[in-house]
């Protein structure tokens, strides 16, 4: 690895995880010092080599002055998608978020960029993306305590340049949740819950970690909210056209009454409570799922910072699969 020694560091929550991994490799491909706050359980064999790596928790106060210390900007990734009990959301969405901004801001870094998730502020209207300025109306306690992060950071970053990004549903290598949905496709299927019209906006991780670092080096005023997308609205059958090709195979429909999806999601939850897992499907879950659109609005940001994706839904997805394929996760 070169020296980055003179450039500005940043500190990466989440860096082990799914967005985080690609965000670390971005920043360290852009020639930023680069410290990862990590825990003693964390996998952290897929960072860059070199990085700086910090433990600590969120919910450990003391650990995160030591992590912010010396550094110019933080990108706080760090949170819980699924968790055993709802109060675990509100633990680290929103107070592990409170801990970081307020360490931050007592060590003195400038600028704090907070990436929060398309279920801060809910789902949209068909035909209308939603906009940064629209009042919050998320519809889980997930994307409540995501809201609640980001209230967080406005209550508490004082003089401190903070901005937030909300990214849609990300998908991309290391991704987990659309894997599901790729290997039910390899296996000749593809599920849809009633009319299956639901319109989506989406965001490859690449470009996910791309416009975190344009976030924060943005010369825009503080306080800044935006959606990053890839520019295009999709329904689900662009999006498993995408994995049938990437696949080079056709898979059937499985229609889904939603008479019946409640149940299923119960199901499923007992299921994962029995083994002490966090269920995949919720009934929280199949509220989001059964919204008639989730899209955002990125044009602002897309002003503001220069930001254009490098992935439409094709190109991202058969890059998606084949990575997938190579490293024999399918």
């Amino acid at each position: 690895m070169n020296d980055h020694s003179d450039r500005p560091k940043i500190l990466l929550t989440g860096s082990t995880g799914f967005i985080g991994t690609h965000t670390a490799h971005h920043l360290v491909d852009q020639g930023y010092g680069l410290r990862c706050l990590v825990r003693k359980t964390s996998d952290t064999s897929r960072l860059p080599r070199g990085v700086e790596l910090t433990e600590g928790h969120l919910l450990n106060f003391d650990s995160l002055r030591k992590a912010v210390k010396d550094c110019r900007g933080v990108i706080h990734v760090g949170g819980v998608v699924r968790v055993k009990r709802v109060r675990d959301f509100y633990q680290i969405n929103r107070d592990g978020t409170s801990n970081i901004v307020n360490a931050a801001r007592e060590e003195g870094v400038e600028r704090f960029v907070l990436c929060r998730s398309l279920a801060a502020a809910g789902p949209s209207s068909p035909g209308s993306r939603r906009r940064w300025d629209d009042d919050p109306q998320p519809v889980t306690e997930y994307g409540k305590s995501k809201l609640s992060g980001e209230e967080m950071l406005q209550k508490g970053a004082g003089e401190m340049w903070w901005s937030i990004v909300r990214p849609p549903s990300v998908y991309g290598p290391w991704d987990i949740a659309f894997l599901t949905l790729v290997k039910w496709v390899k296996r000749g299927f593809k599920f849809r819950i009633g009319d299956g019209k639901m319109v989506i906006s989406l965001i490859h991780a690449s470009d996910l970690a791309r416009a975190l670092t344009l976030a924060i080096e943005s010369d825009q005023p503080s306080g800044k909210i935006w959606f990053a997308t890839d520019g295009t609205d999709h329904d689900l059958s662009e999006l498993t056209e995408a994995i049938e090709r990437a696949l080079d195979r056709e898979a059937r429909w499985i229609n889904i009454p939603k008479w019946v999806t409640p149940a299923v999601a119960w199901l499923i939850e007992m299921f994962a409570e029995f083994r002490g897992n966090a269920a995949l499907l919720s009934r929280a879950k199949l509220a989001e799922l059964m919204q008639p659109a989730w899209t955002c609005d990125d044009e602002p940001f897309r002003e503001a910072t220069g930001y254009r994706e490098k992935f439409n839904l094709t190109d991202g997805m058969a890059q998606t699969v084949e990575w997938y394929l190579d490293h024999r996760w399918i």
